[in-house]
């Protein structure tokens, strides 16, 4: 365990001193004010090499653990220094860079949405818009199905039908199952994470006991 931790740790040092280096070079050729930086991670952290105390799950589960995750946007002048509590995905990047770079004629269809509009205070439209995950793998807890709105999170278990409610603002350790609680608003959320699994074609496994 001490020699995994330590590969970990090493690791991780190292990336810190590459982008350091990255840094440096966009500082010395003056371009840092023209330039945006943004880091996150693609899942929660690793239970072998690190610790969370704050939130339930890990990498691989659907709790926050497992999906919640940093991300840091920089830039000097444009993005106001501060946190935010408004909830971004990887996919928002790409349309972020489309928007900044005035690209407004993109006849495709973009699943995330700018970020722009946070650079200066929240906005609290982008946070009001519903994320979805889904999870085709048996892997730790299984299949599942995922709709957050708002601070409310619902997971619909394929194998099983079960679902759990949690609202994040009031508990972020999730570990109080509101489904039971909260009817109308699970129902809602769930209503709405059907439809979002019928309207894009989402594949579901073979031990899934719904048809949609």
């Amino acid at each position: 365990w001490r020699n995994y931790r330590y590969t970990y740790y090493r690791l991780i040092e190292k990336v810190d001193t590459e982008i350091g280096k990255i840094i440096d070079q966009i500082n010395s050729l003056g371009l840092r004010e023209n330039t945006i930086i943004i880091f996150t991670s693609d899942n929660g952290y690793h239970r072998m090499a690190s610790a969370n105390q704050q939130l339930r799950g890990a990498k691989g589960d659907i709790y926050e653990g497992g999906i919640k995750v940093p991300m840091l946007v920089n830039w000097p002048k444009k993005v106001k220094p501060r946190r935010s509590e408004v909830a971004v995905t990887g996919l928002d990047v790409f349309p972020t860079f489309m928007n900044l770079a005035k690209v407004d004629d993109y006849k495709g269809e973009l699943d995330g949405a700018s970020m722009t509009a946070l650079f200066q205070y929240d906005n609290k439209s982008l946070k009001e818009r519903p994320l979805f995950w889904h999870l085709a793998s048996c892997f730790k807890h299984g299949t599942c199905s995922v709709i957050r709105k708002g601070d409310y999170k619902l997971i619909q278990f394929l194998a099983d039908g079960k679902l759990e409610l949690y609202d994040l603002k009031s508990d972020p350790k999730e570990s109080n199952n509101l489904a039971h609680d909260k009817t109308e608003i699970t129902n809602q959320l769930l209503t709405e994470l059907v439809e979002w699994r019928k309207s894009n074609n989402v594949a579901l496994p073979p031990n899934a006991v719904m048809d949609f």
